[in-house]
C-alpha cells in the first residue's frame, strides 16, 4: 500500500492533487488543518501485485467439478407419474445433496434423495406391539397381515391376529385359515369396546399383535367414522394397505383420509404387479406417511419384502 501525505489551500484543491499523484482508487485516510489554515491530508492506495512463479514449484492439477444433470432422473418421475410438488422436492434434494457430497451417479445419487426425504420403519418394530390394518376393500390387508405374520413367525417373534372386520363375509374365516396353518393364535372382536377388551387382555403375552379392519369406501363418512373408531380404541401403529398401481391424485386424495384417522405406516401391495410407483411416492410424501414394508408377490411365506431408500432408487430408474 502507497501512502502519501498531500498540502492544499482546500479540500477541493487537496483532492485534485490526490486523484492526479494516486489515481481515482486512492482512499482518504485522515485529514486536518495546519496552524497556518492549509489542508493536510493523507491518502493510500494498494499496490499492483506481481505474480512470480518460482520454477522450481508445481503446479496441482486439480479435476474440473462436474455439475449435476437432472434429466434422466426427471424423466423417471415424470414416467412414474410422480405429482410435480413431490418430483420437484425430490430434484432440489438432489442437487443439494450432489453439490453437498459430490455425487452424480444417478442410482447412488437418487438412493441418498430418499434416505433424506422418506421415511423407513421396520413392520415387525414390537416397540409397538399393536399394529392396526386399514384400507380400501380389495387393498390386500388380510393377504398382508398373514405375510407379516409369516415373517414374525420366521424370525421367532410371537405373535396373535385379532379380526375386526364382521362386514365382509368370511373375512374373518379367510384369515383364520392363515393363522391355523401358521399356528398363530387368531380372535374375532365386535365394534369398538369388543377390540379394547381383546387388546387389553392380550397386553404383553405376545410381541406383535396384528389388526384386521373392516376395508372401506374413504369418500362414505359412516364408513369412515366406523373405522376411526376402531382406531381410537387402542394405541397402535396404523398401517395403510394401498395398491401401488392407483391413480397418483386418488392415491393421494384417499390416503389423506386415512391419514386423518390415525394411518402413518404405508404398505404398498401388488408392487410386483405395477411398473409405475409414481403414487407411492407421491402419498408417502405429500402425507407424511413411513414405509414399512411392501407386498411383492402373491407368495404369503415370501411376499414381504422391506423397504428403503436403495430399492426405491432401483424401481424408479428401472
Amino acid at each position: 500500500m502507497k501512502l502519501k501525505n498531500f498540502t492544499a489551500s482546500d479540500m477541493a484543491e487537496a483532492f485534485a492533487l490526490v486523484k492526479e499523484a494516486l489515481g481515482a482508487d486512492a482512499v482518504i485516510i485522515s485529514h486536518e488543518k495546519t496552524p497556518d489554515g492549509r489542508i493536510l491530508l493523507t491518502a493510500a492506495v494498494e499496490d499492483d501485485e506481481e505474480l512470480l512463479f518460482d520454477e522450481r514449484e508445481e503446479l496441482e492439477v486439480c479435476p474440473a467439478r462436474r455439475i449435476f444433470n437432472d434429466s434422466v432422473i426427471r424423466e423417471c418421475l415424470d414416467y412414474h407419474g410422480v405429482l410435480d410438488v413431490v418430483r420437484d422436492r425430490i430434484l432440489s434434494s438432489a442437487r443439494r445433496i450432489s453439490a453437498e457430497k459430490g455425487v452424480f451417479e444417478d442410482r447412488k445419487l437418487l438412493e441418498l434423495c430418499f434416505a433424506d426425504i422418506f421415511s423407513f420403519k421396520n413392520i415387525l418394530d414390537s416397540q409397538m406391539p399393536v399394529k392396526l390394518f386399514m384400507g380400501v376393500p380389495g387393498s390386500g390387508k388380510s393377504t398382508a397381515i398373514a405375510k407379516v405374520a409369516t415373517r414374525a413367525k420366521l424370525r421367532n417373534i410371537s405373535c396373535c391376529i385379532i379380526s375386526a372386520d364382521n362386514v365382509r363375509a368370511a373375512a374373518g374365516t379367510q384369515l383364520k385359515a392363515f393363522a391355523d396353518i401358521l399356528e398363530t393364535p387368531f380372535f374375532e372382536v365386535a365394534g369398538s369396546r369388543g377390540l379394547f377388551d381383546a387388546v387389553k387382555s392380550l397386553n404383553g403375552r405376545y410381541d406383535l399383535t396384528l389388526i384386521d379392519t373392516p376395508g372401506i369406501n374413504p369418500f362414505s363418512e359412516a364408513q369412515v367414522d366406523k373405522v376411526s373408531g376402531l382406531s381410537e380404541a387402542v394405541r397402535a401403529d396404523v398401517v395403510l394397505t394401498m395398491d401401488a398401481g392407483k391413480n397418483t391424485l386418488e392415491a393421494v386424495e384417499i390416503a389423506d383420509i386415512f391419514c386423518n384417522i390415525g394411518a402413518k405406516l404405508l404398505l404398498p401391495t401388488r408392487l410386483d404387479l405395477t411398473r409405475r410407483i409414481g403414487a407411492l411416492l407421491s402419498v408417502a410424501s405429500c402425507c407424511e406417511m413411513s414405509f414399512c414394508a411392501a407386498g411383492v408377490s402373491g407368495s404369503i411365506a415370501a411376499g414381504l419384502a422391506e423397504v428403503d431408500g436403495k430399492s426405491l432408487a432401483k424401481l424408479v430408474l428401472a
